[in-house]
C-alpha cells in the first residue's frame, strides 16, 4: 500500500491554478478550434447524443465507421453532464492527465521508494501533455488507457496474474477502441509474458504464462470485437480501422519521404504525391466510377503501402532518423501555442514551407526567435524540459541493464520501441505522449541514481 507524499496535495493544487489560468486565458473556440482533427473526433459524439448511436450526424441511416467509439463517448457523456459545453471535454481531460501523474507517480514508487513525486511533477507539468489536455483531441484519453495498460503490465509476476491477465486484456481492448495504433500489439501479449516470466525468473511454467497471455489476447479481442462488426457491416470488413484512416495514415509517410527524397518542402511534396495519387486513379478510366467507396479506398490505401517499398536505404534511414528526432526532441509546445494564440503556432507552417532538415530547422528557430518573449519562454522551456529528461532516461537506461532489471526494462523499452515503430516516418511530440510515463519512469531512475552517486561523492569527501 503506497502512500500518498505529503507533497502531493501541493502539486495539485499548483496544476489546478495552472488549468484554471489556461482556461481563463483560451478563447472559448480554441478547444475545438486549435484540436489536429478535433471536427472528426467530435462530431461523432454529436450524433450519439442525437441519435443515440454510432451513425453520421446528417443521415442517421449511415453509420458511422472513421473513428472507434470511445473517445466520442466520452465527449458524450461530457457534453451531457456539461450541458453542451466544450470546456466539460477539457475539464475531464484536466482530470484524466492527472490520473496518469498519479499512476505514474504509483510506478516510480514501486521501482524507487521515496521518488513518485518527481514522477507526478514530470508528468503534470509536460507542456506536451498540459497544451494537448486543453484541446478536444483523443491524445489524453488515449495516453490514460496506456499508462493503466502499463502500470498493470509492471505488475504481472507479483500479483494473482490470471486476474491481472483478464485486466489487462480488457484494459488494452478498450484502448484500441480509443485509438487502434495499439491493435497490432494483441498477438504478442502470449510471447511477452512468457519473455517476463523468464526475466523474473518466474516459478511459474512457460505454458502457465502462455495460457495468461492467450487470456490476455481472447479478452481484448472479445472486447474489441463489436466495433469490428460494426465496420463490417457498413462494408469495410473486421477491422478497427477503415481503409480511409490507412490511406491518410500511409499517404503521410510517403509524404515525409518524398520530401527528403527530393529536398522538397512537405508542402510541395504533398502536393507531388496528390498529383501521383490522381494519376493513378485515372487509370483505372471507368472501372473506377463503378467502384464502391470501400473498394475505392481499399485500392488508395493499398497503392501508398506500395509505394512505401519503393524508396532506397538511404531515404528509409533517414526517414527514420528525422522521424526518432521529432518524436524524442520536440519540445511539444505548439498546442500551448495555439491554445494563447501565439506567434509560435506559425512554426509548423513554416516547417511545412521549408526545404531540407536544416533550412526546416533554420526557419522554426527564426520564427520563434521572432516572436513574443511569452512564446520564446514557452519554446524555451519545453525544449529544455525534453533534453534534461532524455539525458536523465539514457543515464536510467544504462543503469537499468548495469542493476540487471531486465524485466522493467523489457516492459518500458518495449512500449516505447512499438510506439516508435508505429510513428513511422512522421514522429512528432503528439505521438509521444503515450510512451511519456515510461520515458519519464527512466528519467526518473536516471535522476536518482546521479542522486545517490553525489551523495556518496560528497559522504567520502
Amino acid at each position: 500500500m503506497i502512500i500518498m507524499h505529503r507533497y502531493v496535495y501541493m502539486v495539485g493544487a499548483i496544476y489546478i491554478l495552472i488549468n484554471a489560468i489556461l482556461l481563463v486565458i483560451a478563447p472559448y473556440d480554441v478547444h475545438l478550434a486549435q484540436g489536429a482533427d478535433a471536427g472528426s473526433w467530435y462530431m461523432p459524439a454529436l450524433a450519439l447524443l442525437k441519435h443515440g448511436s454510432f451513425v453520421t450526424l446528417s443521415d442517421p441511416a449511415v453509420l458511422q465507421t472513421y473513428r472507434p467509439p470511445l473517445y466520442p463517448m466520452y465527449e458524450a457523456f461530457m457534453l451531457y453532464v456539461g450541458d453542451g459545453n466544450i470546456v466539460s471535454i477539457i475539464i475531464g481531460q484536466i482530470i484524466l492527465l492527472w490520473l496518469v501523474g498519479i499512476l505514474t507517480y504509483k510506478m516510480v514508487e514501486n521501482i524507487l521508494p521515496g521518488k513518485g513525486i518527481v514522477g507526478l511533477v514530470l508528468v503534470v507539468f509536460n507542456p506536451n501533455a498540459l497544451g494537448t489536455a486543453h484541446l478536444v483531441q483523443s491524445d489524453i484519453l488515449y495516453m490514460f488507457m496506456v499508462a493503466v495498460t502499463l502500470y498493470c503490465l509492471l505488475l504481472y509476476g507479483s500479483k494473482d496474474n490470471f486476474k491481472l491477465s483478464s485486466l489487462i486484456g480488457l484494459l488494452f481492448g478498450l484502448t484500441c477502441l480509443v485509438r487502434p495504433s495499439g491493435q497490432y500489439l494483441i498477438p504478442l501479449f502470449p510471447l511477452i509474458y512468457i519473455i517476463i516470466g523468464l526475466l523474473q525468473k518466474s516459478n511459474q511454467s512457460l505454458t502457465t504464462h502462455l495460457s495468461h497471455g492467450l487470456l490476455t489476447l481472447i479478452v481484448s479481442v472479445t472486447v474489441i470485437f463489436p466495433w469490428a462488426q460494426h465496420n463490417a457491416s457498413a462494408g469495410w470488413g473486421y477491422n478497427l480501422a477503415t481503409s480511409k484512416i490507412e490511406t491518410i495514415y500511409f499517404r503521410d509517410n510517403v509524404i515525409y519521404l518524398e520530401s527528403i527524397l527530393g529536398n522538397k518542402s512537405l508542402n510541395d511534396a504533398g502536393k507531388e504525391v496528390n498529383k501521383n495519387e490522381q494519376d493513378y486513379i485515372f487509370s483505372y478510366t471507368d472501372k473506377w466510377l463503378q467502384m464502391s467507396e470501400q473498394d475505392r479506398s481499399l485500392v488508395i490505401a493499398s497503392y501508398y503501402k506500395r509505394q512505401l517499398f519503393t524508396y532506397d536505404y538511404k531515404t528509409i534511414t533517414i526517414g527514420f532518423i528525422d522521424s526518432w528526432i521529432g518524436l524524442f526532441g520536440a519540445g511539444g509546445a505548439a498546442n500551448l501555442h495555439n491554445l494563447l494564440a501565439l506567434d509560435g503556432g506559425r512554426s509548423v507552417q513554416v516547417m511545412a514551407d521549408s526545404e531540407e532538415h536544416v533550412s526546416r530547422f533554420n526557419a522554426v528557430l527564426s520564427t520563434l526567435l521572432g516572436s513574443d518573449l511569452i512564446t520564446i519562454v514557452i519554446s524555451s522551456l519545453s525544449f529544455i524540459y525534453v533534453i534534461i529528461l532524455r539525458i536523465f532516461g539514457l543515464v536510467g537506461l544504462i543503469k537499468m541493464i548495469k542493476n540487471k532489471e531486465y524485466s522493467l526494462l523489457f516492459v518500458l523499452i518495449g512500449i516505447i520501441t512499438y510506439f516508435v515503430l508505429i510513428a513511422l516516418f512522421v514522429g512528432n511530440s503528439r505521438y509521444r505522449l503515450p510512451i511519456e510515463p515510461a520515458l519519464i519512469i527512466m528519467a526518473v531512475y536516471g535522476f536518482s541514481t546521479l542522486i545517490r552517486s553525489r551523495r556518496r561523492t560528497d559522504g567520502f569527501q
